[in-house]
């Protein structure tokens, strides 16, 4: 808001998780207040939620990460893909923790994350339903400043509804490539 002020307009914007909500807010999808509603609800939602979960950077790319999550998608998934060699994945603590020591073992660096929840996993299903009945409330607008959408790393299309919100919780993993 600070750069808008001083006459700065962005070509573009794009955040990451929660941040893609401010992007969201900025481009006039929805308003300060609804913005405040929306990640409010999304917070109280998690916090309900066992705190059974973890996150994990491992330093290689999603190509290399996927392949140890075949079989395992019910409880662990990659939540961010940061760059070409840094790929989070979340999930159920004692399979992230097994997994990444598989990777140490491949010698591929690893690291633990130091979150509350496994955000952007399958521990954020049973509160999707709840979410997007919540953000059905909120009137959405069309993007007035274009966002690289988390869903997809591309420019999102038409207006992200409840149902892109919701997909947001549990799916906001890629990043912007060529953007």
């Amino acid at each position: 808001k600070l750069w808008l002020s001083w006459g700065i307009e962005p070509d573009y914007i794009l955040g990451h998780s929660v941040g893609e909500y401010v992007a969201a807010c900025i481009a006039g999808v929805f308003s300060l207040e609804d913005g405040l509603r929306l990640i409010t609800e999304r917070a109280r939602l998690m916090a309900e939620l066992p705190r059974d979960g973890m996150m994990a950077v491992i330093f290689a790319s999603e190509e290399v990460v996927r392949p140890h999550l075949e079989g395992l998608e019910s409880q662990v998934s990659v939540a961010a893909i940061n760059g070409p060699t840094n790929t989070v994945i979340s999930g159920k603590a004692d399979l992230v923790s097994e997994l990444a020591q598989a990777f140490e073992k491949q010698g591929i660096n690893t690291h633990p994350l130091a979150v509350s929840h496994a955000f952007h996993s399958p521990l954020m299903d049973p509160i999707l339903d709840t979410f997007e009945d919540f953000a059905r409330q909120i009137p959405f607008q069309e993007p007035r400043v274009p966002i690289v959408s988390n869903v997809t790393g591309e420019f999102l299309e038409g207006i992200p509804d409840a149902r892109y919100w919701r997909n947001h919780i549990r799916h906001a993993v890629l990043f912007a490539q060529g953007v």
